[in-house]
């Protein structure tokens, strides 16, 4: 099961109460719910399109005018949580249509049951009729050839029968042979009859089956096409939410760049950062729960195809330098990793150009496993950008962030040393490096995210 990305938080809150007073426009955003039809969303949905569209207009119209950080950070705020709210929406449009398609899709699937099992039925009865057509044929044929030969023979009175008769005895004999044969033709009448009752019912039954095969189709075709119509609407739902997320991307980093330019000593800048810092701490606290449902714990057995040899490798290969620790940064916000970046021979970690050595180099599975999360959308994702997780079968976990790309998808088994993805700068980060983690499941459920140095070593040079 994929971790469904957490939503999307209302980034820098605090900083939009201060601002709201400074010409900073706030939204009243309607939530979408589980019971709420799929036109309730779509007018909800709209009616946030177009409170964007004319915040927009206002944010463009005075943009030029707009020198005072706070007012630009409310209004981007202001957007980005309309545009969350769109996302939200979509989310709840997109699992209504996935319970309708599968409703539909069995619904599908018992009729197109219930039509072959009337295929089947009209194929019997079908064989059924032919039988007894053939039957009826025979009968006829036995009995017409009865009366031809009563006919010819002409019909024998008691009268012939005793004159023609040598004694008593023979009297009797011919008596009981013609009762016989009257009685087998009676016989084959009756038979001729029965099979004509039976042929009758067989051709109603039948014609009954061909009706209800037709109703069934058609009832099959117009369920079809709603499907067809759900499938649809699903896929163009997909795409907009993909659209959504990339504009709410631009959003967060038009909204990083404003806070790039605050002074960090600032009211406003410590408001901002603590609002990130929450954002990413739900994050992590999402993957812990669901580490927690589905990851595994201290004391199993690793999957013989994981071959985990009991220890972790350093994930970026070449020199590296780690510029910020486990568990905070120097500025004391919580930081449950490490990150890492390639450096050159003097530690620095840009070229003479003043690019960055770690952009686009690759990064490798700590220790072989299984990854259990993986997005890999380019997407904001509570800052975390593309990242994965990888379950090594024995209750720990290693965690992947800010790549440029993934080279894996959940549900693969990965080797020790292989290749996950490469180095970036996705999500929130200042510039490109590895954020590397590692969390641990107990036996009784609880995960702890532990310091990295402890599982694995940067290499000394």
């Amino acid at each position: 099961m994929n971790l469904k990305t957490g939503k999307l938080k209302k980034v820098l809150c605090v900083i939009f109460a201060l601002t709201c007073v400074v010409s900073a426009i706030s939204f009243g955003f309607p939530q979408a719910s589980a019971d709420q039809s799929l036109e309730d969303m779509q007018r909800q949905y709209d009616e946030l399109e177009k409170q964007i569209q004319e915040n927009e207009e206002k944010l463009g119209e005075v943009n030029s005018e707009i020198k005072d950080n706070k007012t630009k950070l409310g209004k981007l705020n202001s957007e980005i949580n309309a545009i969350e709210s769109q996302i939200d929406i979509l989310d709840s449009r997109i699992e209504t249509l996935n319970g309708n398609i599968k409703s539909i899709q069995n619904t599908i699937d018992t009729t197109t049951n219930d039509i072959d099992e009337i295929n089947k039925q009209t194929e019997e009865i079908n064989k059924q009729i032919i039988e007894t057509n053939e039957l009826m044929t025979e009968t006829r044929a036995l009995l017409l050839g009865r009366i031809r030969e009563n006919y010819m023979a002409g019909e024998a009175s008691t009268l012939e029968i005793i004159f023609s008769s040598n004694d008593i005895s023979s009297y009797f004999a011919r008596k009981e042979l013609m009762s016989r044969v009257s009685e087998k033709d009676a016989s084959l009448i009756q038979n001729l009859e029965s099979k004509i009752e039976e042929l009758d019912s067989l051709q109603k039954q039948l014609a009954e089956n061909k009706t209800a095969l037709e109703a069934k189709k058609t009832e099959l075709g117009t369920q079809i096409v709603s499907l067809n119509e759900r499938q649809t609407d699903l896929e163009s739902s997909k795409s907009v939410q993909e659209g959504k997320k990339s504009e709410v991307d631009e959003k967060y980093k038009e909204v990083q760049g404003v806070i790039n330019e605050l002074d960090q000593d600032s009211e406003e800048y410590k408001a901002a950062i603590k609002a990130q810092e929450k954002q990413m701490e739900e994050l992590e606290a999402q993957i812990d729960a669901y580490i927690k449902a589905n990851g595994s714990s201290e004391g199993d057995t690793p999957d013989e195809n994981f071959n985990n040899d009991g220890k972790m490798m350093w994930p970026v290969k070449g020199k590296t330098t780690v510029t910020a620790g486990f568990p905070s940064y120097p500025s004391g916000g919580a930081h449950w990793g490490i990150d890492i970046c390639v450096c050159d021979s003097s530690g620095s970690t840009r070229d003479s150009n003043g690019n960055s050595l770690s952009l686009g180099k690759p990064y490798y599975a700590a220790q072989g496993g299984k990854v259990i999360i993986a997005h890999n959308d380019g997407g904001w994702n509570s800052g975390f950008g593309n990242y994965c997780v990888v379950d090594h079968g024995d209750g720990t976990m290693t965690l992947y962030a800010h790549s440029k790309y993934l080279n894996v998808s959940v549900g693969d088994v990965v080797q020790k040393g292989q290749q996950l993805g490469a180095i970036g700068a996705t999500g929130n980060v200042t510039g490109p490096h590895l954020h590397f983690e590692v969390r641990v499941k107990d036996a009784n459920g609880n995960v702890t995210r532990v310091q990295p140095l402890n599982y694995v070593s940067c290499p000394g040079y």
